[in-house]
């Protein structure tokens, strides 16, 4: 009775132990995390749209980035793949999670003098909105096309 009471508390310990290291993430925080950033080619070109990667961690720190996002959105995924990467956790904290970045570009003055607004909720999900570039030319003149200058 004694050796089943011990496999069975073995096994218990086993699965709690393995639980726990691939879910360990669930409950921890991001310690560190650089501010991530609108591209600014992005926000030129009205790219916009939302990125999901999958993090592996592994002794505190992500060792693998994996995009599941849309290759049109390449600068977008390159810019989320790179702020994921600065994020910190305890030492020997290891798991995977899932994280979502969403780019957003509005017009209706939600962004104050140029500068994005950024909303961090780690470690699954970040929202950067920026107000889109207004196109400008020097060259132009009056009943000019915007963006067509005037032959001289």
């Amino acid at each position: 009775m004694k050796i089943k009471t011990m496999l069975a508390l073995a096994l218990i310990l086993t699965i709690v132990t393995s639980a726990y290291g691939k879910n360990s993430l669930d409950r921890e925080t991001v310690l560190h995390a650089e501010v991530p950033y609108y591209p600014p080619l992005a926000v030129e070109g009205r790219l916009s749209g939302t990125i999901q990667l999958h993090i592996v961690v592994e002794d505190g720190a992500v060792a693998k980035v994996e995009p599941h996002s849309p290759s049109q959105l390449q600068i977008l995924v390159n810019a989320a793949t790179e702020n994921v990467k600065t994020w910190r956790f305890a030492p020997g904290v290891r798991g995977e999670f899932d994280v979502s970045y969403r780019f957003e570009l509005r017009e209706d003055g939600a962004v104050f003098n140029g500068n994005p607004h950024i909303e961090m909720d780690l470690p699954t999900r970040v929202n950067l909105v920026a107000t889109p570039v207004k196109p400008t030319c020097q060259d132009c003149g009056p009943g000019s096309f915007e963006g067509k200058p005037n032959k001289h």
